[in-house]
């Protein structure tokens, strides 16, 4: 009988140390788990132009990596006349993407129709634009890797006075 309890004992003992061994092995695995999970619509480093690379948040490096490509567009369309006439005005949508080497391109241009037949010639200065711009820029960064990011950039379209 002795022996019995002292078997039972002992195989409480065993069984109930493992348990104390196991939550350590599923912290280790939820943490492994949680390492391995991507957010894929955030990037860790927003692509750069060299102006920007002494912003100290992500959030002020898209800032001025925006500002940056508008004041570059601005300065490559300034002297491009649409022939505009009157009060005609409109803002157009363009999808852009900056791919893992850096290339800036258009991926769409969003516009009404009415702007369509009124400046026909609106895309390929558009895309004239953008073919002006730097060569390449600092690519978007998630966990140290290159990826692509795409942008959304409002363009609008005022007559010159």
């Amino acid at each position: 009988m002795f022996f019995r309890l002292l078997i039972l004992i002992f195989s409480i003992v065993v069984v109930s140390s493992c348990d104390f061994l196991s939550p350590k092995k599923t912290t280790l695995r939820n943490t492994a788990i949680l390492d391995t999970e991507i957010d894929y619509n955030d990037v860790d480093v927003y692509p750069l132009f060299l102006d920007c690379d002494n912003c100290d948040t992500s959030e002020k490096q898209n800032l001025c990596f925006e500002m940056e490509l508008v004041r570059r567009l601005q300065k490559i369309t300034a002297n491009n006349h649409l022939g505009l006439s009157g009060d005609v005005s409109d803002t157009i949508m363009v999808d852009i993407l900056v791919d893992t080497k850096g290339k800036i391109s258009i991926v769409e241009i969003h516009k009404d129709a009415e702007t369509a037949e009124q400046f026909p010639e609106i895309d390929s200065l558009m895309y004239q634009s953008f073919a002006l711009l730097p060569a390449t820029v600092q690519p978007s960064l998630k966990r140290g890797i290159p990826v692509n990011s795409m942008f959304k950039l409002p363009i609008v379209i005022t007559p010159k006075d």
